[in-house]
């Protein structure tokens, strides 16, 4: 019970998302495909007084060394507020250079196209938003080939926010991430 508790949690707080960790031995320019390509994604719930949102985030990358890897993300996010319900869908190349073990640089350019909520219902025309993100990541293992992950963000094109469905240029991104 403590475990779906705390599973729970830590979607409502923050999107997962899964990609890879590095162990030392892994990757690189040698061995198998299947220990170059990995496969991950993220996730994340809120709720509240008739609204929820549910996203969706999975990716598939490859290691093209063993410091740096490349690969695409793809998006989908459900809001409902009411009775008005919104589906939103987007994805994106992403980079990442691993320092050590545990500290990165990630970027990622990501385009989404969004169905915006309009306070008391009705429909408004659909949005495209591009982003590009760059910023650092810290992993903590916590198990073989597990780890605690958290990057931060920052939107070189955020601008004034006006052109944007975030309402920051700083994102953080929480989660556990695998070698698939």
């Amino acid at each position: 019970m403590k475990c779906v508790v705390f599973l729970v949690g830590a979607l409502l707080l923050s999107n997962i998302t899964f990609s890879q960790y590095r162990p030392s031995s892994a990757g690189g320019n040698g061995g198998d495909i299947s220990e170059k390509v990995y496969f991950g994604g993220g996730g994340g719930f809120s709720g509240g007084n008739q609204f929820t949102s549910i996203s969706l985030s999975p990716l598939v990358g490859y290691k093209i060394t063993e410091e740096f890897s490349a690969g695409v993300q793809i998006t989908y996010q459900f809001t409902k507020l009411g009775d008005f319900t919104a589906s939103n869908y987007g994805g994106g190349p992403f980079g990442l250079y691993a320092f050590s073990d545990k500290i990165f640089a990630y970027s990622q350019f990501e385009y989404l196209n969004v169905q915006p909520l309009l306070v008391g219902g009705g429909k408004a025309d659909r949005l495209d938003f591009t982003s590009f993100f760059v910023g650092l990541g810290y992993n903590e293992p916590i198990g073989r080939n597990v780890a605690f992950q958290i990057i931060g963000l920052y939107n070189l094109m955020y601008g004034d926010g006006t052109n944007s469905p975030y309402n920051s240029p700083i994102q953080f991104r929480v989660g556990i991430v695998s070698n698939f």
